[in-house]
């Protein structure tokens, strides 16, 4: 986003900081931040004090997250739709109600608890006087109508029928037709109301009419002359001839009464409205296109006799389309030919000539080798009706690369085949995978497996057939596939493997084969194709081994001799497979999280599981020894040392210690119920993942260590005043248990001057993070470290500047690491070199963080150091 945010049409500040972010990331990095800008606006949903437009603008901002993750990864909004539903109630502007409403549409499922109290929402706003209100909540009833929203208002909408606005009238129509479909029995007591909404004044109302008409047909509501009605409306609008650009509602009615079944008298129609809009140009497209799509269904003998009575035929009125050098006007010609039976332009019946000339059947040939998909398919579609010899020779001057500008084997041959399989196989899917199959044949050649190219057009095309196509369709094409890859004498070249692997995790359930003779197949084939082929083998491999009750062990031998010549990303493949196809419960567990039965989808859930258990590891392996909150202190009875043995009465009030013996070096002090503070509620070059030098680098007097023996803890021990309290002591790992003593050295138990104790290093006193972090909202900045949080927390430490550190398990943010730099000077208090930084923690170890800084020199220098 190159311009600036009072151009950008963004929102507010934050979502136009948000959409450059996003922008610049890549997409690993880019679902990062996005997931965790959807956590942040869940902490802020909660807070008492949110208004309507905070919850607006938290609202889009949510919606934009959604849609703008990657596919596969999920985000679960429902946390919202209460402040959704609050938003749609309460809110006083059309504008904020529609966001409301606009969430509710896209987030809440149509049975959802909630839907409830969205409905009276709904019913209000149709009740009020004003008509952008009102148009507001039909709007949502079409966009996601409900069952349960229908009693609560079928009678307003009926009333809304007949409302003075237009608009209303319109919307109210489309949400009768919207409700119908979930329960037809909404429409009985409107067919009246219905027909007059037909002939309407407003068009825009006709139109909408229209539609419902479609549905109260096949309701078997309106009456039988409905055909009639239609065709009358027909005559009227033509009579005035419509401009082009104003014929909505004639194309419509062209439409309805094409659907109706025309009579010979709307044939002729017909053919006086295309006689009418040919020569007015690319405007006219739209009807013409309408019309000859209504003939497409008429028989010959009723065009034969239209074009008798009119003087005229079909294709004669388009014939100046064929030479225009518009793309759209070449396109709307060979559709409008492709609708007229061949035998009435083609020349095929003795009885009736040809309508088109020589010159005319070369040009329309031509059109196979346009350079619009579109047309070169409508084009073979025509030449299919008219002789199937012409599209099989074309078909075999594919094959042998003899097609103007390809050669064979190049990427402009796979297409032009793929759309003659597609023609010639029709509605037979078993044709079309055979088809299929030579055309890979045909394009990959003859070389070696693991040398050859998925061709991912291919790959494209075959799933996208399968995922359109019906039933029947679909079950013949799967199963001649899956047979091909069953027989192991047929050879499956990698990107038919690629399509079958994709099959084997969608549509298992449809194979005539079973699980584990297609396990054993593609096992045998594996080990010839490249490093890539043979991770999704793999995925498809551990997909199938759900499906079977034992993995063969011929199966397992494959994998292990994969395993021990294949890279690092196949051996891992491999380990995933041997591990996981012994745990079927795992497996299992595995496929019922993914979020559909593709394998994306179950790589996708694979790898959660696989990160799951990393953390799980990396949590155990990282977690140091678990103490209370405020550790107590139990020090080990002391034994005499020969050196301190008899020390001198004179010298010593109480009893002798022994020499100091060495403790382990420290590199790590926490607390799990407080945070880290110095004598003045901060902490100076200590932290996360450093020595807390502050607490123990100090000389301990002899008076503490003896209230430390003589209590559980360290929780009271003070060398000044006995009033004064103890903050609890911080947790300690120890790394290096062979390390010498270097942190406390006792020369002498008597001091001429007091010494802090060790509770004087640290602040009693809560610092409010939240307080601080909203008090610098006007100004935050977003990014991603790719170090690891340990190493940002070193670098801010390096600023040399006074740090409070929050604890991840601690409100607010809990999961986030807090950090506030404090200004050198504590009074008075001011914003001047203070800042709020909050690191999330990634599993590769790298860190989200955001910052909150008023002091633009100060937030440069952590930005600095953040990269």
């Amino acid at each position: 986003m190159d311009v600036p945010f009072s151009s950008s049409g963004a929102m507010s500040r934050a979502h136009y900081a948000l959409v450059r972010k996003i922008e610049t990331a890549t997409p690993q990095a880019a679902d990062q931040i996005l997931l965790a800008e959807v956590h942040s606006i869940q902490y802020q949903l909660t807070r008492s004090t949110l208004t309507l437009k905070q919850c607006k603008e938290y609202l889009i901002l949510l919606l934009y997250c959604a849609m703008t993750v990657n596919p596969g990864t999920h985000v679960d909004l429902e946390f919202a739709l209460p402040h959704a539903i609050n938003l749609a109630e309460a809110a006083q502007t059309v504008q904020d109600k529609r966001t409301g409403y606009l969430f509710c549409a896209e987030v809440m499922p149509p049975e959802h608890e909630l839907q409830l109290m969205l409905v009276n929402s709904i019913r209000k706003d149709l009740e009020s006087p004003a008509v952008p209100r009102i148009c507001l909540a039909l709007d949502t009833l079409v966009q996601s109508p409900s069952k349960d929203v229908i009693p609560a208002v079928q009678t307003q909408l009926h009333d809304l029928l007949s409302h003075n606005s237009a608009h209303v009238r319109r919307r109210a129509l489309h949400a009768f037709s919207a409700l119908s479909e979930l329960d037809p029995d909404v429409l009985t007591g409107i067919v009246s109301k219905a027909r007059k909404r037909l002939v309407d004044s407003e068009p825009s109302v006709a139109v909408a009419a229209l539609t419902l008409a479609q549905s109260l047909v096949q309701a078997e509501l309106l009456p039988t002359e409905y055909r009639t009605v239609v065709s009358g409306l027909l005559d009227s609008n033509w009579s005035r001839r419509p401009d082009p650009g104003h014929s909505q509602l004639l194309v419509r009615l062209v439409r309805a009464v094409g659907k109706a079944g025309p009579s010979g008298h709307d044939l002729q129609t017909y053919l006086e409205i295309i006689r009418h809009y040919t020569p007015m140009g690319p405007s006219a497209y739209t009807i013409i296109r309408e019309c000859f799509s209504a003939v497409s269904t008429c028989s010959a003998s009723m065009l034969l006799e239209a074009q008798a009575a009119t003087g005229t035929s079909f294709v004669q009125e388009i014939r100046q389309l064929l030479t225009s050098h518009d793309t759209n006007g070449l396109y709307v010609f060979i559709h409008c030919l492709f609708s007229v039976d061949p035998k009435l332009w083609a020349g095929t019946s003795p009885d009736l000539p040809a309508v088109l000339e020589e010159w005319e059947v070369e040009r329309v040939m031509k059109l196979l080798d346009s350079e619009d998909k579109l047309i070169r398919k409508q084009t073979l579609r025509t030449l299919w009706r008219v002789d199937q010899t012409i599209v099989e020779s074309y078909y075999a001057r594919a094959l042998q690369g003899q097609l103007p500008n390809t050669d064979e084997g190049s990427e402009e041959l796979l297409p032009r085949l793929l759309e003659v399989v597609e023609v010639a196989a029709g509605d037979d899917g078993e044709s079309y995978a055979q088809q299929f199959k030579n055309v890979l044949r045909a394009i990959e050649g003859d070389g070696p497996m693991n040398q050859r190219p998925v061709l991912q057009e291919a790959v494209e095309e075959l799933l996208g057939r399968i995922h359109t196509g019906n039933s029947t369709w679909k079950s013949g094409c799967i199963g001649v596939l899956f047979a091909t890859l069953a027989d192991n004498d047929t050879e499956a070249g990698p990107t038919l493997i690629v399509i079958l692997t994709a099959l084997l995790c969608e549509y298992l359930p449809l194979s005539p084969i079973s699980p584990v003779e297609l396990l054993r197949s593609i096992s045998a084939r594996v080990s010839s194709y490249s490093a890539s082929i043979q991770d999704a083998c793999l995925i498809a491999m551990l997909r199938l081994s759900v499906a079977c009750d034992e993995v063969p062990t011929e199966v397992l031998d494959v994998v292990k001799a994969l395993h021990a010549r294949g890279g690092r990303h196949v051996k891992r493949r491999c380990d995933q497979f041997i591990k996981l196809s012994q745990s079927k419960d795992t497996l299992n567990h595995i496929v019922a999280g993914a979020h559909f039965s593709s394998l994306p989808d179950f790589v996708v859930a694979l790898e959660k599981h696989e990160a799951v258990q990393h953390r799980e590891q990396r949590a155990v392996s990282r977690s140091p020894r678990i103490y209370p909150s405020s550790p107590p202190l139990k020090p080990q009875s002391p034994e005499p040392s020969s050196s301190r043995a008899s020390p001198s009465p004179g010298r010593l009030r109480y009893a002798a210690y022994e020499a100091p013996k060495p403790t382990p070096r420290l590199r790590r002090v926490s607390s799990s119920s407080s945070s880290r503070h110095s004598d003045d509620g901060s902490v100076r070059g200590g932290g996360y993942g450093r020595p807390y030098e502050d607490p123990l680098a100090m000389t301990v007097t002899a008076g503490d260590l003896t209230l430390a023996a003589q209590t559980s803890d360290l929780r009271s021990i003070s060398s000044g005043s006995p009033r004064s309290h103890m903050s609890p002591l911080p947790v300690v790992q120890i790394l290096d248990e062979d390390a010498p003593a270097d942190l406390i050295a006792l020369d002498s138990p008597f001091i001429t001057e007091p010494t802090p104790s060790i509770a004087s290093t640290l602040s009693i006193a809560e610092h409010d993070f939240e307080a601080t972090w909203n008090s610098l909202e006007s100004s935050t900045s977003r990014g991603w470290c790719e170090s690891s949080m340990d190493a940002v927390l070193r670098r801010l430490q390096g600023l040399q500047r006074r740090l409070k550190v929050t604890e991840r398990d601690r409100a607010p943010f809990e999961g986030d690491l807090k950090v506030v730099i404090c200004p050198e000077t504590l009074a008075p208090p001011t914003k001047e070199g203070l800042a709020a930084i909050r690191l999330k923690e990634s599993d590769d170890d790298s860190c989200l963080w955001w910052v909150r800084c008023e002091d633009e020199q100060l937030q440069n220098i952590i930005k600095a150091t953040l990269r």
